[in-house]
């Protein structure tokens, strides 16, 4: 059985370490900040690598419900990080994505 409670706390730590360290690559790459940020950023995705691997499911449920789940996140860190607000319909596809999450992962089989 699946705590619910735990396995979102799970999938969205992962998008934290995934969305932060992508995103410390990318100031890297892109904002020219240095290579301390890219490897920072490196070990942070090498960390997020991890966090799925304690989901009590298979490999490709766990993925498929943690896309959804990125979706949601990758919104939340534009709000937060780049000030970036949704607009409707970003809002309606995360909120039909995480529909999408609850029946993949959650519904009792």
């Amino acid at each position: 059985m699946i705590d619910p409670a735990i396995s979102l706390a799970l999938f969205f730590l992962a998008a934290l370490f995934e969305i932060g360290g992508g995103y410390l690559v990318w100031l890297w790459l892109r904002e020219n900040k240095g290579i301390t940020l890219g490897l920072l950023g490196g070990l942070t995705l090498t960390i997020y690598g991890i966090i799925p691997t304690f989901q009590p499911a298979h490999f490709g449920r766990v993925y498929a419900a943690y896309g959804g789940i990125f979706i949601v996140s990758s919104l939340i860190w534009g709000v937060l990080v780049d000030k970036k607000n949704p607009d409707k319909y970003e809002i309606i596809g995360a909120l039909i994505a995480l529909v999408g999450v609850m029946i993949m992962f959650y519904v009792p089989r």
